[in-house]
C-alpha cells in the first residue's frame, strides 16, 4: 500500500530532473509534483564541482535555483539517502524508497544521471584515498584528503601526490582542481591521446604541453594494473608499462554510464542508455526519462550512445516534461550532437560534432595551428559537421549553427576557418532567421504586421 500519491514523480534533482519539474508546473498548475534524490542536495551545477575546490566558487554560489525555487512552484522534495527509490513497479504505478515507503504516481520521470565507470583494475575499490569525481560529495572528499595528504607529505619532508585515472574531461578537471592542494599531479590515459572522444593527435598534443607548464603530467597509453597499499589505503600503482607510482590518494575517473539499472530493472529496454520515443517516454507505460541515462541518436552520423552533457540534460528535461504534461506546444526529441565548452587554468576548449571522421566518409579536414592555438574544421558536403576550438573561443556558437541549421558554406562570404564568421556574413534569409528567433510569426522583414 502506498504511503503517498502524487501526479509526478521526478527521480533524481539534477539539470534533467528540475528543468522537466520547472516545465510540468508551468503547464499544469494543479497537479502534484514530487522530486526525489540520494543527495540530499537542492539542485546545483554539477560541472562546477571542480570550480568548488579551486576556490573560484563557494557551495551556496553553486545552486542552480534559488532558495524558494521549490516551494514557489509547488513542488514537494523528498533528498537523502532514505529517499533513494530501488524499485520501481511499472505495472502499479508505484516506487519503492530505501526507508520502506512506496509512493504511487500518474506518471514518472527517470532522470538518475550517470554513474562512474570503475575499471577492472585489482586492488581499485575498497580503498579509502580512491574517489570518484561525479557529485558534490565526491568532490568533498577527495578536496579534504588531498589537504591532508598534503599536511602530511610535508611533516614527513616530501612531496604530495595525486594519480588520476582517466584522461578524459572529467579526469583533467579532477587534476587541475586537485593541482591548487597536492605537490604532483600524474594522468593515467591508456588511450594514446589525452582528451580521446573529443580531441584529435594532434590538438591533445597541443594541450598535453600546456597542461605540462601548470605542473600537471600526462602519461598516455598508460594506465595502472593494480593499487597496492596497506590498512585499506593505496600508497603505490603499478602501471601498464612495469614502472611502479607512489601516491598518497587516487581518482578514478576512466569514464561514466547511464544510471538506468532501476528503470531497466523494471522492464524497461536499453541500448546503450534507455530507448525512449520522440516523446521520450521509455517501453514503460508513464514512464519517462531524460538526461544522461538516456540512448540519444546523434544527429550528424545517426548513431546511438549516450551523450553526457549539461545542456542536452535540459533539453530532454523541457521536452519530457512538457510532453508529460501533455502541452500543445510540446515538440519531438529527435537527437541531438556533442558540443563541448570547457576550460583548464587560461586554457580554453571548444569542441562540437564529428571531430575524428574515418578517411573513407568523404569528409574535408582544415587545421589552423600556431603555437599554443590550434583550430580544426570538418566539413562534408559543404556543410561544417564539426570543430576543435583550442584557445581560439570567438563566435564559437557560430560555429555551432553553421552545423545545426545545416547552412552550405559557398552560400558564406569570406574564410570560414582563417577567421570566425560574423552575422554579415550569412546569406540574407539565414541572417534573419537567426536574428528574429523570437520575432512574431506574424511580421514581415520590415517588421509589419502580414496582411490576410
Amino acid at each position: 500500500m502506498a504511503n503517498r500519491t502524487t501526479d509526478y514523480l521526478i527521480i533524481g534533482n539534477s539539470a534533467a530532473g528540475v528543468t522537466a519539474a520547472e516545465y510540468l508546473r508551468a503547464r499544469d498548475e494543479s497537479g502534484s509534483i514530487l522530486v526525489v534524490s540520494r543527495e540530499p542536495y537542492a539542485v546545483y551545477g554539477r560541472p562546477l564541482i571542480s570550480y568548488l575546490i579551486e576556490g573560484k566558487t563557494t557551495e551556496e554560489d553553486m545552486g542552480l535555483k534559488d532558495e524558494g525555487f521549490y516551494g514557489r512552484n509547488a513542488i514537494d522534495t523528498l533528498l537523502g539517502p532514505d529517499f533513494e527509490v530501488v524499485a520501481l513497479r511499472a505495472a502499479e504505478h508505484e516506487a519503492v524508497l530505501a526507508n520502506g515507503d512506496v509512493v504511487a504516481y500518474g506518471k514518472c520521470l527517470v532522470a538518475t544521471g550517470s554513474v562512474p565507470f570503475m575499471p577492472p583494475i585489482k586492488g581499485l575499490e575498497g580503498k579509502r584515498n580512491v574517489f570518484t569525481f561525479l557529485s558534490l560529495d565526491d568532490a568533498k572528499g577527495v578536496w579534504y584528503a588531498a589537504l591532508a595528504a598534503t599536511e602530511r607529505a610535508h611533516a614527513e619532508e616530501r612531496k604530495s601526490r595525486v594519480v588520476v585515472i582517466g584522461g578524459g574531461l572529467i579526469g583533467l578537471k579532477a587534476a587541475e582542481a586537485l593541482s591548487h592542494h597536492v605537490d604532483d599531479v600524474v594522468v593515467l590515459e591508456l588511450a594514446p591521446r589525452i582528451l580521446p572522444a573529443v580531441l584529435d593527435d594532434q590538438g591533445a598534443a597541443v594541450l598535453l604541453d600546456l597542461l605540462a607548464r601548470h605542473g600537471i603530467t600526462c602519461l598516455t597509453s598508460t594506465s595502472a594494473d593494480e593499487l597496492r597499499g596497506a590498512n585499506g589505503e593505496v600508497d603505490v600503482l603499478a602501471l601498464t608499462n612495469g614502472e611502479e607510482l607512489p601516491c598518497d590518494l587516487c581518482v578514478a575517473a576512466v569514464g561514466v554510464r547511464p544510471n538506468s539499472q532501476l528503470a531497466v530493472d523494471a522492464g524497461a529496454e536499453q541500448g546503450r542508455g534507455l530507448v525512449c520515443g520522440t516523446d521520450l517516454q521509455t517501453t514503460l507505460p508513464d514512464v519517462y526519462a531524460a538526461g544522461d541515462v538516456t540512448q540519444v541518436t546523434d544527429l550528424l552520423d545517426g548513431s546511438q550512445h549516450p551523450l553526457a552533457l549539461w545542456p542536452n540534460a535540459m533539453r530532454q528535461g523541457k521536452v519530457a516534461g512538457l510532453h508529460m504534461a501533455g502541452a500543445d506546444d510540446a515538440e519531438p526529441y529527435l537527437g541531438s550532437f556533442a558540443v563541448n565548452a570547457v576550460d583548464f587554468f587560461d586554457i580554453s576548449l571548444l569542441t562540437a560534432g564529428v571531430i575524428n571522421p574515418p578517411e573513407d566518409g568523404g569528409y574535408d579536414v582544415r587545421t589552423v595551428a600556431e603555437g599554443s592555438v590550434y583550430a580544426k574544421f570538418v566539413t562534408k558536403d559543404d556543410r561544417l559537421v564539426g570543430y576543435i576550438l583550442l584557445n581560439r573561443p570567438a563566435n564559437a556558437g557560430i560555429y555551432t549553427a553553421l552545423i545545426e541549421q545545416r547552412i552550405p558554406l559557398s552560400s558564406l562570404s569570406g574564410d570560414l576557418f582563417a577567421d570566425a564568421p560574423l552575422n554579415l556574413d550569412f546569406p540574407a534569409d539565414v541572417r534573419w532567421a537567426r536574428l528574429h528567433k523570437c520575432y512574431p510569426a506574424d511580421r514581415d522583414a520590415r517588421g509589419w504586421k502580414e496582411q490576410a
